[in-house]
């Protein structure tokens, strides 16, 4: 009896191939033997072929009667000659319409308008904090039409100065800390009106900050026995964006946090072991921690970072790499700093959650007559640029991504002039105090001030010639340019202070002896000299030794529909430079009476061109 393993192996193949079930198989639901299961899957099959058979029956005849319209509107369109971009755009209009229609019905949402509107305000200032935004706004400023307003307290030397608008914070060597209020100005304020005498601005509408509040000393705190507060020279202010916080330091190696509502000190930190001498907050809180973030910079060569929240403040980190005393700090974005350390002639970018480091050296080249000694001042522009003012007087616009500076402008503030013959010489005899003083040249004035407007390409400088100055950065940010003194009507004037033409030791020579009129029949060993050059009288007497700036933007609500938009600029002035006795404003300014400095503050308002408003969707842009 034959069976099916007995069969050879041709006879198998040939059987498998003629059986009209379908081959064996591992899946569900195939039948591998058995009538049944053959039955199931064959009923299944047709079932199947029925339902597909019908949609394909139901999409023939769509597709049948789609292409019967499109042939009817294809020859529609051929006889009134339109095209798809005809078609297109009535139906752009038809969608006008019913738009159109349905406001008239219901109306504008004033509600969800100003919503919309906060919503974008929010998003492009959260942009500017993240450094996303870079606007072009220099050329929108009128830097000539600026406002001045003076004010003060019967303090010392004013040595820092903090905004969080409207109320701005300045400290002073005398240990005293002042809460002012800004006043805004209006739009619809009469013009400026020109003093010809002096060449300055007069302002009638214009109101002085009011004084809210001041600290001196130490203050006794509620609950606690002890007193807290400074016990020596205030040498740098911060306030935290939130506003709650104000956070000072000195040089008794305190750093105090005050409420910003009250100045009630909240908590006293010594762990610096020298004057702290600059503090910076980040502009938005840090994901990695629970509060406001700030950056503090000592003469003990370290850098500390402080989380600050209403639930409490903390310190966090320090951190080490300076050779020297760390003068300014400027928070470039989240857990990362920029500082500048004096002698050392170094910028650094800390990358604190890095733990890491970028050294930037500042070195002079050995092309320049005045060579960089201390890096004095530091500003961000996130998120991959800073600029750094000097000893020297030159301002350097850095990247995080190059070693050297991209630009560099020299002698930025211009030199000081060189004492007259008898505050230099004892000598009784013009010819000898002429020769002794022969080798002396004009000094540059240092930089003692620098800030940048937020989210634009405006930065500002201070000095002690009398001006702040107002510099552009270029659009690829390679590049720095002049814009001019804030509140100079001929920024032209100004123009012979910060160039170099008068550097040679011959031509100064030739200014001093012109100074001192030395070149007189009586002296014919000495070459006749030019006129010198005279300079305009300042606008601010003193040492400019802090810049504050922030951007009014005017909203559209009516309440505040008057109110006018342009720059605030906040500048602490003082006859002494903030870190030591020196009175440099005296001392390189001989005009008499007019060159005794002051003490206390300016507030500049640099109005906008009348077409700034128009043009500032225009001027955004993204990095």
């Amino acid at each position: 009896m034959s069976s099916f393993f007995t069969l050879p192996a041709s006879q198998r193949k040939r059987k498998r191939e003629d059986r009209v079930a379908a081959p064996g198989s591992k899946k569900r639901g195939v039948a591998v033997n058995g009538d049944s299961r053959g039955k199931q899957s064959s009923q299944r099959q047709e079932r199947d072929e029925s339902i597909s058979g019908s949609e394909s029956e139901d999409d023939q005849g769509s597709d049948v009667s789609g292409l019967s319209d499109e042939d009817g509107d294809t020859s529609e369109d051929s006889e009134q000659g339109e095209t798809g971009a005809d078609r297109r755009l009535k139906l752009a209009e038809r969608y006008l319409d019913n738009i159109r229609e349905e406001v008239d019905e219901v109306g504008f949402d004033a509600a969800e308008i100003d919503r919309d509107l906060i919503a974008e305000r929010l998003k492009e200032d959260v942009d500017e904090a993240k450094g996303r935004i870079f606007r072009q706004l220099a050329t929108q400023v009128d830097l000539p039409a600026a406002s001045l307003s003076f004010f003060r307290a019967d303090t010392q030397s004013t040595t820092a100065v903090a905004v969080h608008p409207p109320f701005a914070y300045t400290v002073s060597k005398d240990r005293t800390l002042i809460k002012w209020e800004l006043a805004t100005p209006r739009a619809d304020e009469p013009p400026a009106l020109s003093n010809g005498d002096s060449g300055r601005r007069s302002h009638p509408g214009r109101t002085k900050p009011k004084n809210l509040k001041f600290v001196k000393g130490l203050r006794k705190v509620r609950g606690s026995r002890e007193r807290q507060g400074h016990t020596g020279n205030i040498l740098s202010v911060a306030v935290s964006p939130s506003g709650k916080f104000v956070v000072t330091g000195g040089d008794d190696k305190k750093l105090i946090i005050w409420e910003a509502d009250t100045l009630s000190p909240v908590r006293t930190f010594t762990q610096h072991r020298d004057a702290v001498s600059s503090l910076a907050f980040t502009r938005h809180i840090s994901s990695h921690s629970s509060g406001e973030q700030l950056f503090s910079g000592s003469f003990d060569r370290t850098i500390k970072t402080w989380s600050l929240s209403p639930g409490g403040h903390a310190y966090v980190e320090t951190l080490f790499g300076h050779q020297d005393n760390v003068l300014s700090v400027a928070s470039m974005m989240t857990d990362q700093c920029v500082s500048v350390g004096a002698r050392d002639r170094t910028a650094r970018l800390w990358k604190v959650v890095d733990e890491a480091q970028l050294v930037f050296r500042g070195d002079s080249s050995r092309k320049e007559e005045y060579k960089t000694n201390n890096i004095e001042c530091v500003t961000a522009i996130p998120p991959t640029h800073f600029v750094t003012g000097s000893d020297s007087g030159a301002l350097s616009l850095w990247s995080i991504h190059k070693k050297k500076p991209l630009h560099t402008i020299p002698l930025a503030h211009g030199l000081d002039p060189i004492p007259p013959l008898d505050q230099l010489s004892p000598e009784t005899d013009v010819k000898t105090a002429a020769r002794n003083a022969r080798f002396m040249r004009r000094m540059p004035r240092w930089i003692t001030a620098l800030t940048a407007v937020p989210g634009t390409d405006i930065v500002l400088s201070g000095s002690w010639d009398g001006w702040i100055r107002a510099w552009r950065v270029s659009e690829d940010k390679r590049f720095l340019s002049a814009l001019g003194p804030v509140g100079c009507p001929s920024p032209s004037s100004l123009s012979l202070l910060s160039s170099s033409s008068l550097s040679s030791s011959s031509q100064l020579k030739q200014t001093l002896f012109s100074d001192n009129q030395t070149n007189s029949p009586t002296n014919p060993e000495i070459e006749p000299a030019p006129e010198p050059v005279s300079e305009p009288e300042p606008l601010l007497k003193g040492v400019i030794n802090s810049i504050a700036v922030f951007e009014r933007r005017p909203t559209s609500t009516k309440s505040t529909q008057n109110e006018k938009g342009g720059l605030c600029i906040v500048a602490a002035l003082g006859k002494e430079h903030r870190l030591s006795r020196l009175k440099c404003f005296e001392n390189n300014h001989h005009n008499g009476a007019s060159a005794q400095g002051r003490n206390g503050a300016v507030v500049l308002e640099v109005p906008f061109l009348d077409t700034v408003e128009q043009q500032h969707d225009d001027d955004s842009g993204s990095v």
